[in-house]
């Protein structure tokens, strides 16, 4: 068996390419949904919310909480799976905040892979890559 000064640089830089080969990347682009939403009378209601949740791979409990927390308003997911909210909100604001929630609670922060996956320990969330294998940690809301 070798040691690692008997190899020439080369051959250690193919050796490193073929066992790092099994960590790339799907190739897939993530493309950001966009908010489908109406407003009636004093409501806002986000019509694709159920598709929304299962695009981004999360707890749809999750994605409400995180709407009602930053719009500071009431809020339920009907039986149609939309999301009203109480206040009159536009779609712009409405898609900012998705793309604030994509960036801090789906993406990961070390590779930028969307294939993450949430968990709740305590009072912490941990967002674990299955891309890279990364872990990050922040407070839970």
């Amino acid at each position: 068996m070798k040691s690692i000064s008997d190899y020439k640089y080369e051959e250690l830089l193919d050796r490193a390419f073929v066992k790092l080969a099994g960590r790339k990347g799907s190739g897939e682009v993530f493309e950001m949904p966009k908010v489908s939403m109406l407003v009636i009378g004093g409501k806002t209601i986000i019509q694709n919310f159920r598709d929304i949740a299962q695009i981004l791979n999360r707890d749809e409990e999750l994605l409400k909480r995180y709407f009602m927390k930053e719009l500071n308003v009431p809020g339920s997911v009907n039986e149609a799976g939309q999301l009203e909210l109480r206040g009159k909100f536009n779609a712009t604001a409405i898609n900012q905040l998705l793309e604030r929630f994509v960036q801090k609670y789906v993406k990961c922060s070390t590779c930028g892979s969307v294939h993450t996956k949430l968990t709740k320990k305590g009072k912490v969330f941990v967002l674990k890559c299955e891309a890279c294998g990364a872990e990050t940690t922040f407070q839970a809301f």
